[in-house]
Parts: C-alpha cells; sequence; structure tokens
C-alpha cells in the first residue's frame, strides 16, 4: 500500500510521466521497453527436453512432436501437411500443474508463433497461434486435440 501512495503522490507531482511520450521525452523507458527487457531477462526453461508427443487433432491432422536440448522438432504426420515440419527451434516451456504444461516457440522463417498447452493427465493438447504474422496472410489458430503417444521426461527447474 505504501508503495501505492509513493507513485501516485509521484504521479501527482508530475515526476512520473503519465505516458510513452513523456517517458521517452524524460529519456525514461516506456512501459514497453520495460516489459521487452524483463522479458529478455528471464531465463527459458526447457523441463520438456527428451519428450516425445503424437497428437491429433479434430480434423484429423497430426503432428509428431521431439523435445531436445532446448530446441524442438515437429512433423506434419496426417492431413494435408504431411511431410511438412521444422526441427531446431527454440523453445520455452513451464509446469502449470502436474503433468501439465505449457510450451512456445517462434518461427522466424513464416513468420509463426506456436503455443500449445499439455495435460498428461487427460491425454489432451490445446494450441493457439498467430501464422504469417505481420504479412497479408496472416491468420489465427485456436485448436485442441487428443494425444494419441506419449514419452514424457519431466525435469526440474
Amino acid at each position: 500500500m505504501k508503495t501505492c501512495k509513493t507513485l501516485f503522490a509521484l504521479f501527482m507531482l508530475g515526476c512520473l510521466p503519465l505516458n510513452h511520450s513523456a517517458a521517452k521525452e524524460n529519456g525514461m523507458p516506456t512501459s514497453l521497453e520495460k516489459a521487452r527487457q524483463e522479458a529478455e531477462a528471464i531465463k527459458p526453461m526447457h523441463l520438456l527436453d527428451g519428450t516425445s508427443v503424437e497428437y491429433y487433432y479434430q480434423n484429423g491432422s497430426g503432428i509428431q512432436l521431439e523435445l531436445y536440448d532446448g530446441m524442438l522438432r515437429y512433423e506434419w504426420i496426417a492431413g494435408p501437411r504431411k511431410g511438412n515440419g521444422n526441427k531446431d527451434l527454440p523453445y520455452r516451456s513451464r509446469k502449470i500443474g502436474d503433468r501439465f504444461y505449457v510450451i512456445s516457440w517462434l518461427e522466424p522463417s513464416h513468420p509463426d508463433y506456436t503455443t500449445l498447452i499439455f495435460n498428461f493427465n487427460n491425454n489432451v493438447m490445446y494450441s493457439s497461434g498467430i501464422f504469417r504474422f505481420g504479412t497479408p496472410d496472416q491468420f489465427i489458430r485456436f485448436d485442441g486435440g487428443i494425444i494419441e503417444t506419449v514419452h514424457l521426461v519431466e525435469k526440474e527447474k
């Protein structure tokens, strides 16, 4: 509560900039710059290195995913994209519950950003992604599917 009062007092005295423009004029980092610096300072976690998962979306498309040495490899094994994939993509992961993980990665070559949530207790997964972002072909996916097979290796933080 004391911090809130101090920040409010600084704001009222005009010492705390109201917006990005004021922050830049005063040589202070903007909230966006601060957020970027904080995100870059967080060490990536690779809690699923050694894990492989085969999962299928409700439309029948399937993916084989392998996580290793802070990287991932995937290949479409069923559906219209069968045979396509990518490898050696750095990933991040976070444990969000018992045998429950979220992972994400960026594919600059497309450019795509994908997030997967795996619930290994119930053998289900969920995905969200922004694909071809920043291009006229940009689109999003928000989907889910069934984990068919899994070799789970859980690492500590």
